[in-house]
């Protein structure tokens, strides 16, 4: 069965890409997920094993992450000049999406460790677990709240900055990569190099920005 998780995952993306090809508004992987989910729950409904299959597939997330910054490489040149504003650009991005999810969960009556889950939903999977860690939250919840924040940042972000007419590719690219961490990076790939690039720095520098303000907790 741990194969047939990794078949399901595999066959389930490669279907939403199809889709997409064909529909450009669904997003693969919001649609893939749906996919997953009800053919497993068809297959089997045993999650845990579903799990130990994932692992395998999860592993690659940390190589696949570094190649995101293969762009940026070929784009350095562009962010040598303009440094010091995308560093206090994503310095105040870090610190909206900190005080945004401590607030809508606030609201919402969560708990104080619900609250410490949420707060690192705007960094890439790896820091955002071992950070929840140090802060006493869930690391999966963390995991999820992450990837919920990438999937929506993937499927929304492009449409909103083109209706607010910002059309610089760095501003675009800090963005993104600022809210939506690995899943929108990898949604600007293809798309733009300097896009990516952008995007690129911007979850590098989150990461290590997100550490700096969880300090305190």
């Amino acid at each position: 069965m741990t194969v047939a998780a990794i078949l399901v995952t595999i066959l389930g993306y490669a279907g939403a890409k199809r889709l997409q090809a064909r529909h450009a508004s669904f997003h693969p992987l919001l649609v893939s997920t749906c996919l997953v989910w009800l053919i497993w729950w068809g297959i089997s409904s045993d999650w845990e094993t579903y799990k130990t299959g994932g692992e395998w597939i999860s592993f690659w997330l940390g190589p696949a992450t570094v190649a995101l910054a293969v762009p940026l490489t070929k784009q350095i040149r562009s962010l040598l000049p303009i440094w010091r504003p995308v560093l206090l650009g994503v310095a105040i991005g870090c610190g909206t999406t900190l005080f945004s999810g401590w607030l809508v969960m606030w609201l919402a009556g969560g708990s104080d460790q619900l609250i410490r889950s949420i707060l690192t939903k705007s960094v890439t999977t790896p820091f955002a677990v071992e950070l929840t860690k140090t802060v006493g939250g869930i690391p999966e919840l963390a995991a999820a709240f992450t990837a919920t924040t990438g999937l929506i940042g993937a499927v929304i972000a492009r449409p909103f900055l083109k209706m607010a007419r910002i059309t610089d590719d760095w501003a675009i690219g800090m963005a993104i990569g600022t809210s939506s961490h690995a899943i929108g990076t990898a949604s600007l790939s293809g798309k733009s190099e300097a896009q990516a690039a952008a995007s690129s720095v911007a979850m590098i520098l989150s990461g290590i920005i997100t550490t700096f303000y969880l300090i305190p907790f």
